[in-house]
């Protein structure tokens, strides 16, 4: 009875998240269409040529940041709970600079934050992973990056034209940053590289 109680709450929350996105533009980027009958999904599947890969091993990348987006705030539907941000080698110039290379991947690590009763806020099951790609031909038309969302458990790319265009779009916002919204900490313990001697 609690588990169906706790499945019709994330489904009227997911329609929620699906109406703000409609009609905000900014959200959209992470939705997807669920009531997709099988023969459309695996005909847009096939048109889809922007898909990305499952970052494997993401988790061993340089951990940039963690944050937390609580209740309250416009993206908690689709973003809500606590994530981690991780790079891999090529996007660490990337944060350093403003400017990321063709071959960056960035990783955002979304979990359920569940409150345990005791003033303490603890990484709850897994939501999903979002994956950024710099691929600057390949991505022209989304300002260079490539995007994909993979749900927990899954290794298959959910995103279809539409999302990746609508990730693409809420990205812009940041251009000056390379259309990437997390940033470079000044204390973060990253050093650059020691300079290569001869």
């Amino acid at each position: 009875m609690a588990v169906e109680a706790l499945r019709r709450k994330r489904t009227a929350r997911w329609f929620g998240a699906v109406a703000l996105a409609t009609a905000s533009g900014v959200l959209a980027a992470g939705g997807f269409v669920a009531a997709d009958p099988p023969r459309a999904i695996a005909a847009t599947a096939a048109a889809d040529t922007q898909t990305l890969p499952f970052p494997v091993g993401y988790s061993r990348w340089t951990h940039i940041k963690s944050g937390l987006i609580n209740p309250g705030h416009a993206a908690f539907a689709r973003f809500g709970g606590l994530h981690h941000i991780y790079a891999n080698a090529t996007a660490l110039d990337g944060y350093r600079s403003g400017r990321f290379a063709d071959g960056s991947v960035l990783v955002y690590d979304l979990f359920e934050a569940t409150d345990k009763g005791d003033a303490t806020i603890d990484q709850g099951p897994r939501r999903h992973i979002d994956v950024m790609v710099k691929d600057s031909a390949r991505f022209a038309a989304t300002g260079g990056w490539g995007y994909a969302e993979f749900a927990a458990g899954e290794r298959r790319d959910r995103l279809r034209t539409a999302q990746r265009d609508g990730c693409a779009a809420c990205h812009a916002s940041q251009k000056d940053n390379d259309q990437v919204f997390s940033r470079w900490r000044e204390d973060s313990a990253l050093e650059p590289a020691p300079a290569q001697q001869d």
